[in-house]
């Protein structure tokens, strides 16, 4: 660890070594550790066992991959997160003769 000069400490770690070519597709869950944001970690579905250990060490939690999006958020045609449209309010059509 280090100090970013900010008065908040720096850890960098060393991305894990696979075996196999691993792309962003194949990641399949993630271990989110609360209040520890750098300490996430993602795994692919034959590093499952992999995850469950690093959770319990850390008191993380296990989260399956995708995520589904934030609320008034959809996945756009390229994979990015957009806003979604929104839901036009219906009008209401005054009676006739009125």
């Amino acid at each position: 660890m280090s100090d970013d000069g900010n008065g908040g400490l720096h850890v960098r770690q060393s991305p894990r070594t696979r075996s196999a070519d691993v792309h962003i597709a194949d990641l399949t869950m993630m271990v989110r550790v609360p209040g520890q944001p750098a300490a996430v970690r993602v795994y692919t579905e034959a590093e499952s066992d992999d995850a469950a250990r690093y959770a319990a060490e850390t008191g993380g939690e296990v989260v399956r991959l995708p995520l589904s999006p934030p609320p008034g958020y959809v996945h756009g045609s390229s994979g990015s997160l957009v806003p979604a449209a929104p839901i036009a309010a219906a009008v209401e059509t005054p009676p006739s003769g009125a």
